[in-house]
């Protein structure tokens, strides 16, 4: 079984979210730009199904009846007022499953049951440069959307780490030192375009952060959208305090890249 790696302190000047311009995602970025919100997605509506999610190894029956009998989220840890006679009984029946269904059936269920206490973690997506095409054309409507760009400063942005990209991992969910949420911060090979920095947001907290105005620096608007949606935002960013500046994004056919224009 690999071992995950600790994940890396990003160390950027800048992080990048990349967006479409549609739908509630307008009141998101007025929101963003005019009372300093943002909002932070829950793990079913990150892209990747997996996201969040670890493999878990295989276990034999003495072992899955250990973790849920004896742990913490076990029969005995979620129930301490049980009385004896339930106890037994309630081992009984747990050793009784075990032993009569597959092993691969009772690893299913405890391994949905581990991705539905998961689900309400929030994290927080950025990239490492605003430049990145790919990103562009999947996140930013193919150009037609936008590139928030971050000051690495302060608590919130302060706490980004770089994901990790790599073969799948399988986590033993026996032990109990493998669910520090490291998987979290790993990612196959298949999404390592995005060069992907996230920022974890404990279970159960609101959806929406508060960020200090200064923490966003600017915005880049991509190089095909409408002029009407151009000229929404760049009014919105002078509404606010302090004044947030606005570059727009165009394609050097001879360089094959991107650069801004004010």
């Amino acid at each position: 079984m690999a071992v995950i790696p600790d994940p890396m302190k990003a160390i950027c000047a800048h992080f990048y979210r990349y967006a479409s311009f549609d739908g509630e995602r307008k009141t998101w970025l007025r929101s963003t730009i005019l009372d300093h919100q943002l909002y932070v997605p829950n793990l079913s509506q990150l892209n990747d199904p997996a996201d969040g999610r670890p493999k878990l190894t295989g276990n034999s029956e003495d072992q899955l009846f250990a973790l849920l009998y004896n742990s913490p989220s076990g029969v005995l840890g979620r129930n301490p007022q049980m009385s004896i006679e339930e106890q037994i009984k309630e081992g009984l029946i747990l050793d009784y499953n075990l032993r009569h269904h597959a092993v691969d059936v009772v690893m299913r269920g405890t391994a949905n049951s581990l991705y539905k206490e998961l689900e309400d973690w929030r994290i927080y997506c950025l990239s490492k440069r605003w430049n990145n095409m790919s990103m562009w054309a999947k996140y930013a409507d193919s150009h037609k959307g936008y590139c928030l760009e971050f000051a690495n400063v302060g608590l919130f942005f302060g706490s980004a780490r770089d994901v990790a990209y790599g073969d799948p991992i399988e986590i033993d969910i026996t032990a109990r030192e493998n669910l520090d949420g490291r998987w979290f911060f790993r990612k196959t090979l298949d999404w390592s375009n995005e060069e992907e920095i996230r920022i974890l947001v404990p279970r159960r907290s609101a959806p929406i952060k508060m960020i200090d105005p200064a923490w966003l620096t600017r915005i880049i608007l991509g190089w095909k959208m409408p002029n009407a949606d151009r000229k929404m935002i760049r009014e919105w960013a002078v509404q606010r305090s302090p004044e947030l500046k606005v570059v727009t994004a165009s394609y050097d056919e001879f360089k094959q890249t991107l650069r801004v224009e004010d």
